[in-house]
């Protein structure tokens, strides 16, 4: 995931440069900052900085002069007269706000430290954060021994008692990074590529280092030269996967798990052509995370396993559909993901854009689209619109109803299969096929698939408007017909599709909360790490969403209490806990969460939220041993072909 940064409010005066010269002394244990910014500015007029409130009063001097400074954190004010250059410089010190490391996964906005280590995020304000035209920082940090420190930006010196690292021009404050790492380092061509792990990960080093050295190459091939100097792929102690320009944070509970080398490392890798590379246009839309999961997540999957691929397309409008129409949004109003339902839009159906776009224009247009996309807006801010122009360009279409449709519009299509009728002809047969949509619609070229008695053929159907009519001229005689059973577009599953799934009930607001049983502290703490969008304690409600978690024998008793199945039988008696889905009378989704003990929902804590694509599970302690997707129904999009 692209690293987000805290949005600046506009200070009082802009100056058209601003140069800093930072020496900050780092103690990660003591959790204490000590920082002395020399800035370099032409101009006069007052000069307003912002700090963050946990550090002391600040003291300024101007060219040696110490002077009083009036205001407070969200805007320290300096006079600054004459004209020329001048040399302003901010001093101060204070402690850091503790580092959790149970924290959330999207990383936080203010400054951290422990002794596992220190996530100084840009925008966070740990820096003067002053409005300039533009801004140049060198930043030389100091650690105790023990310690690394890692920065945004170009390394320029290293010395057991310092770094330090440039950017000029910078186009966001610099992220700071410490941590008790062992660095380890490998050239490839001109390419610096480093890990730095805690001593006892430090075995994983080569291989981690091998997948950035092949995905940089892959990646570079596709879109274009790799934009930065090198690499870096660090160690956190919270519980995250940051991509930040020319380095990736990444939590060391999960660095050992194999999908992290598979799938997240190329993301975040690719995060420095897409966010980092070509910077967003955060007023019209985050474009970025749809196209680096489309690109690094969904492309590896499909070059692997085309059927794997077809599972994760099916699993993105699963949770489509999972998702309440009150949380639907559009990719114009995707900034960032900050909760479940975010990444349903702004990466799966952004990623889904992308994969309907190459459907239609063809490899070789999408490709060179790609390619001219980022030699026009290489380290520049591009949207959506920027995009379209490219694609437009190398495809010689229109796009302009494409994207709004997907871009500006929320919601997705709901397709209809009204009939399917064959009659022979003296070429062979001719199937005539009647498919709707309803509204408002959208303009579909919409997959078919005819089975055969000589095999399976594959059509397209061009849907704009309510319904269309399209006869299909065929060799041999048609038996079914289905639309779109791969999921090629992003879409509304027809009833019979979507089978039940966790996050059914935990991204529904409407959702009640039945905890049961003598632990229910620890029940309500799992709630909350599940509920997405919150809950309802008490009893249920008719058609509404039900979670009921606690101990097996009191779930048990709840389940019978209200009319519901007990445990299925092939989970029945498995693990230290079972979860499944279920559908109470009238078909309201029903979540239920049995453990045998309180260790055993305690163990639930951590893993069970990232479960919420599956039907079912057992966990044996925190170890998910089994789980699965109920077997979907009947879809209404598959009919069989009647003759006339």
């Amino acid at each position: 995931m692209l690293a987000t940064l805290v949005p600046i409010p506009a200070l009082a005066a802009t100056f058209p440069e601003v140069g800093h010269d930072i020496d900050a002394r780092l103690d990660p244990a003591a959790r204490r900052l000590e920082v002395t910014d020399e800035i370099t500015l032409t101009g006069d007029g007052t000069l307003e900085f912002r700090l963050s409130p946990r550090f002391a009063r600040p003291s300024v001097e101007i060219d040696g002069a110490a002077i009083e400074i009036a205001g407070n954190p969200d805007g320290w004010r300096v006079p600054i007269q004459g004209t020329g250059e001048k040399r302003v410089t901010i001093t101060y010190l204070g402690p850091l706000a503790p580092l959790d490391a149970g924290g959330g996964p999207f990383g936080g906005e203010e400054a951290g430290s422990s002794p596992m280590g220190s996530f100084l995020p840009g925008g966070a304000a740990w820096l003067p954060v002053i409005d300039a035209e533009r801004v140049a920082y060198r930043l030389t940090v100091r650690v105790p021994a023990g310690f690394r420190a890692v920065a945004t930006g170009t390394l320029i010196e290293e010395t057991p008692e310092h770094t330090v690292y440039s950017a000029a021009p910078a186009f966001e404050e610099p992220s700071l990074f410490v941590g008790p790492w062992d660095m380890r380092e490998r050239w490839a061509g001109n390419l610096r590529l480093r890990t730095y792990f805690e001593p006892d990960l430090a075995g994983l080093s080569d291989d981690y280092l091998q997948v950035a050295e092949d995905q940089i190459k892959r990646f570079s091939d596709l879109i274009g030269p790799y934009p930065f100097q090198g690499f870096s792929i660090l160690s956190a102690p919270l519980p995250v996967g940051l991509g930040f320009a020319g380095l990736t944070y990444i939590g060391r509970q999960v660095l050992p798990l194999p999908f992290m080398r598979g799938q997240s490392l190329p993301h975040e890798i690719l995060h420095n052509w897409w966010g980092n590379g070509v910077r967003v246009d955060y007023a019209t839309g985050n474009w970025c995370e749809g196209l680096t999961t489309y690109m690094a997540d969904y492309g590896l999957t499909a070059e692997r396993d085309p059927e794997a691929a077809r599972e994760m397309r099916f699993g993105w409008l699963r949770d489509y559909a999972a998702l309440p129409e009150e949380r639907d949004g559009s990719l114009v109003d995707f900034k960032a993901r900050v909760h479940g339902a975010a990444k349903i839009i702004g990466y799966d159906k952004s990623a889904y854009l992308f994969l309907m776009l190459r459907d239609r224009l063809g490899d070789d247009a999408f490709d060179r689209g790609i390619r001219l996309f980022w030699e026009r807006h290489r380290l520049r801010q591009a949207g959506w619109s920027d995009l379209r122009a490219a694609f437009e360009a190398t495809s010689g279409q229109e796009l302009g109803e494409f994207f709004h449709q997907w871009v500006a519009r929320t919601g997705a299509p709901r397709l209809r299969l009204d009939e399917a009728t064959t009659k022979r002809t003296r070429g062979g047969h001719a199937l005539t096929v009647r498919i709707g949509q309803g509204s408002p619609t959208y303009r579909l070229d919409v997959p078919v698939v005819i089975e055969t008695a000589g095999g399976k053929l594959r059509r397209t159907i061009a849907l704009d408007g309510l319904e269309t009519t399209a006869t299909l001229d065929l060799d041999a005689e048609p038996v079914a017909i289905a639309l779109d059973p791969d999921y090629r577009l992003f879409r509304h599953l027809a009833p019979g599709e979507a089978p039940p799934i966790l996050r059914d009930v935990t991204l529904d607001p409407r959702t009640r909360l039945l905890l049961v049983g003598p632990h229910q502290d620890a029940a309500r703490e799992l709630a909350g790490r599940l509920m997405d969008a919150g809950a309802t304690a008490g009893r249920p409600v008719a058609g509404t969403p039900l979670a009921i978690i606690g101990t097996t024998a009191d779930v048990a008793e709840a389940l019978a209490e209200h009319g519901l199945r007990d445990v299925p039988a092939a989970l029945g008696g498995k693990g230290t806990a079972r979860v499944w889905t279920a559908s109470a009378e009238g078909g309201a989704p029903v979540l239920v969460v049995a453990a045998d003990d309180r260790a055993s929902l305690e163990a639930l804590l951590r893993p069970l939220p990232h479960y919420g694509r599956q039907s079912y599970l057992v966990f044996q302690g925190r170890e998910a041993v089994d789980r699965g997707v109920w077997p979907p129904g009947a879809s209404p999009l598959r009919r069989t072909v009647t003759a006339e």
